[in-house]
């Protein structure tokens, strides 16, 4: 009685096109051909067969992921797709496709009939050449292309799917939209850079893509746009100008290659290369009719040293013995001079050409005081080279010439606490002011204590005013500085996280260019004037690369906690979410001082996550900067404190709120400072039924000792705190103290290169809990240092979180020992 219940729920789910083991019905199929042009050789011979068959199905599925696909033309034959089951007329190349869905981790193999020489892609890369096909699916929707010299004249064409378990099932019904995928989401076009002409007539734009035939090398393309038309004027591939700069008149762009210096002059299109085999040259400006560049020179050991003599902390950087000056080029004659000459590197900041100086700085050891850092600004007159001194920082992080002054960014604590809103108030650092130098009196004055948003960056226009870029809550913007009235306007770009952008600097009310995306709206790019808000679109990822996706929705959800704050934060819902079922989620955060931005993608894939079955809930604990000075200030010696309350209250008031999470199958997880807060989590809760550190602190001290950036950070996040002063600190706040009260299985992830976070963090803890029988795993990544950036590894990672979740929430442990089986010692 079970083998026919077995069998008749087999053939249930085939006619429903849902099968585990069955032949699937053609109805579900479809096929383009027989292709009946002459050819030398079958589809599947001849020396070029792959990269032949490769670059036909590639243009097979970008024609059939269009929304409404069209027909094909071959040669002088037109083709459309029609049902696998009408008859076959003719001989030639045949080729079928196949949508496939899984609602989890699926593993089985396909067997091709009736087909000669069959080849099966998936979503446009090939599998296998073969009549039995094993697939290994993430959760996720497909698209199965099968490429085949012809058809067998004796055996009738069918594909069957055999799943390796009762729970290997797959879908076969075409839907009009899919879920988004991992490779969506990594390999779609992005612009990586915006660069206006001083006069908004040029654009000069990059833009980065991905491919599955090449790997890991990123498609770079770089253009010459003419703003008003849309239309390429010059464009690169190959060699991509690096360290651009458009002239003061807007007529030539100069940018360096390779080893060379060269002028585009944009009326002609022609070029010149005025600087030959010079290397480590960048930051391009010019300087009226000549350039200004820095030179770097590049530290060699002597080869034969077996030791190295640690001169400061800061010789842990690879690149710290390096020294860069800047220097000066004639673009006519080719001369070139050299303007600095320091033991340290000089910056470029800025230059006035009426003013006839250079804004630059130097970074000198000086661990004095907290962040145990100094950075010193100059002033060099360019006609006798000589150095002003203006000051020496603590806190210090961009200048520009304004009009009769200049301006500074920096943090709260600038000036002896000059930016603070409140002289009793800890503040953060990385909470970026903005302030005023007056040239005449050489007063400063605080610009921006009363504007809550942290300002990240800023770009002077007309000589007087600017437009910043900046942190507000989890949003990105841009911000219209007026300096005559000091008065900050938000731009209103239409996009909540500007990516890139660019500014008509000559234009007292600017044109502007820029990119960027909303948490369910992948990149736009706009030109913009600001005086009258007019936006035109320039560039719409969502109909290049995502015209048929499917996303959840995202709702904003915010809380107040037991101290009245409101906290931030939001929900990804699953794709098809139904309030009647129940879901596993995910509560993702960050915590070390920089909210989790909107972004569309990047490496923590929200979107991704929802797709996958989840319910994600981003939030904003206490501690980060874009709320105001008081609520950045609670990151200040805290590590964890008030971000852990935060997360664990607001994943309280999330699950009341969203009652289709199943409260029992919640994970959590974090990178790097988040990192830490899910090892610190791990021993203050068991609201978490799963959880993933991906290169988090465990040892505060050890963090701060020997992570590259360790002590200048704790400068910050530790004002004033050592492990000899503040010993509650570094020991009571170090998850590894209290390993003992982890309950929770905990996925440790490192790259076993971080210089940032050394990987011996995840290694501390996981012999802790190896030590006191824990549920606990360690996955390193070779290589691979704080971030994992590259293609193939990227999906890597990706797979290996979503795995241990899936083993935890779901209870489908295939997956994960799918990927890391148990093995023989």
């Amino acid at each position: 009685m079970k083998a026919f219940t077995l069998v008749c729920t087999s053939l249930a789910m085939a006619i429903s096109g849902i099968a585990h083991g069955a032949e699937i019905d053609l109805s579900h199929i479809q096929r383009l051909g027989p292709v009946s042009q002459i050819t030398a050789a079958p589809l599947s011979k001849g020396d070029h067969a792959d990269a032949l068959r490769a670059n036909l199905v590639a243009k097979l599925a970008e024609q059939l992921n269009q929304v409404e696909p069209a027909s094909v033309q071959v040669f002088n034959q037109q083709l459309t797709w029609q049902a696998a089951s009408a008859k076959v007329e003719g001989l030639g190349w045949l080729a079928y496709q196949l949508p496939l869905s899984t609602q989890r981790f699926t593993q089985g193999t396909f067997k091709i009939k009736g087909l000669e020489n069959p080849q099966v892609y998936l979503n446009g890369q090939l599998v296998k050449s073969a009549d039995e096909v094993p697939l290994v699916l993430a959760n996720g929707d497909y698209q199965l292309i099968v490429l085949a010299d012809g058809q067998q004249a004796d055996v009738p064409f069918s594909l069957d799917w055999q799943g390796k378990s009762e729970v290997d099932v797959l879908s076969f019904v075409k839907q009009d939209t899919q879920r988004v995928s991992a490779q969506q989401l990594f390999d779609a076009k992005t612009i990586s850079s915006m660069q206006l002409s001083p006069n908004g007539k040029y654009l000069l734009q990059s833009t980065v893509e991905y491919s599955p035939s090449e790997g890991d090398k990123a498609i770079s393309v770089t253009e010459l746009r003419d703003v008003a038309s849309n239309q390429v004027l010059y464009r690169w591939q190959d060699s991509s100008p690096q360290s651009s700069a458009f002239s003061s008149d807007s007529k030539q762009l100069a940018y360096v290659t390779g080893q060379q210096i060269v002028l585009l002059d944009i009326a002609d299109l022609s070029l010149k290369i005025v600087a030959d085999k010079i290397e480590d040259v960048s930051g391009l400006q010019w300087y009226g009719d000549t350039l200004l560049f820095s030179w770097q020179k590049t530290f060699k050991a002597d080869e034969k040293a077996t030791s190295k003599r640690y001169q400061a902390l800061e010789d842990r950087w690879s690149y710290w013995r390096n020294n860069s000056q800047i220097y000066q080029l004639d673009v006519v004659s080719g001369a070139m001079r050299q303007l600095t000459e320091s033991k340290q590197s000089s910056d470029l900041l800025d230059s006035d050409v009426s003013l006839g100086k250079l804004l630059l700085t130097r970074s000198v050891v000086d661990y004095a005081q907290p962040a145990h850092g100094l950075t010193q600004l100059f002033e060099l007159d360019i006609a006798s080279l000589t150095e002003v001194l203006i000051g020496e920082y603590r806190t210090f992080g961009s200048a520009l010439y304004g009009e009769n002054g200049m301006f500074i960014l920096a943090g709260p604590n600038f000036m002896d606490g000059l930016g603070k809103q409140d002289p009793a108030m800890e503040v953060n650092d990385y909470d970026g002011q903005l302030y005023w130098r007056e040239t005449k009196n050489e007063q400063i004055t605080a610009l921006s204590k009363e504007f809550d948003p942290a300002i990240t960056s800023m770009t002077a226009v007309a000589g007087r005013d600017l437009i910043l870029s900046v942190i507000e809550g989890d949003f990105a913007p841009l911000y219209f500085f007026d300096k005559s009235q000091n008065k900050f306007s938000k731009i209103d770009t239409g996009v909540e996280m500007v990516n890139s952008f660019g500014i008509a600097t000559d234009q007292a009310l600017p044109t502007i260019v820029y990119a960027g995306t909303s948490a369910t709206v992948p990149e736009q790019a706009y030109v913009m004037n600001i005086k009258s808000n007019r936006k035109v679109m320039l560039f719409d990822s969502k109909v290049t690369s995502y015209a048929t996706t499917r996303l959840g929705q995202m709702e904003d959800f915010d809380f107040t906690n037991k101290q009245g704050q409101s906290i931030d934060g939001r929900v990804y819902l699953p794709v098809d979410y139904d309030a009647t079922k129940k879901y596993p989620a995910l509560v993702y955060y960050y915590g070390g001082t920089s909210p989790v931005g909107r972004h569309f993608t990047g490496r923590w894939p929200f979107n991704l996550w929802a797709a996958q079955g989840y319910v994600v809930y981003v939030l904003q604990p206490n501690g980060t900067t874009g709320y105001g000075q008081a609520f950045s200030g609670r990151h200040v010696n805290s590590w964890g404190k008030h971000s852990a309350d935060d997360i664990i209250e607001g994943t309280q008031a999330f699950l009341q709120a969203y009652t289709a999470v199943d409260p029992k199958k919640v994970g959590n997880m974090g990178a790097s400072y988040g990192g830490f807060m899910t090892m610190y989590l791990a021993t203050q809760t068991d609201i978490f039924a799963a959880s993933m550190s991906h290169a988090g602190i465990s040892n505060l001290s050890s963090y701060w000792g020997h992570g590259w950036w360790g002590y200048g950070y704790s400068g910050v996040a530790s004002r004033g705190s050592f492990p000899w002063n503040n010993r509650e600190l570094y020991v009571d706040q170090s998850p590894l103290y209290h390993a003992d009260k982890i309950t929770t299985p905990l996925l440790l992830i490192h790259g076993d290169a971080d210089t940032n976070v050394p990987v011996g963090e995840s290694h501390y803890m996981y012999t802790a809990l190896k030590l006191l029988n824990k549920d606990v795993e360690l996955v390193e990544f070779a290589g691979q240092d704080h971030h994992i950036n590259a293609r193939n590894i990227r999906f890597d990672w990706w797979d290996t979180t979503m795995a241990w979740f899936d083993l935890q929430l779901k209870g489908e442990p295939e997956w994960w020992n799918t990927l890391y089986p148990e093995t023989k010692k």
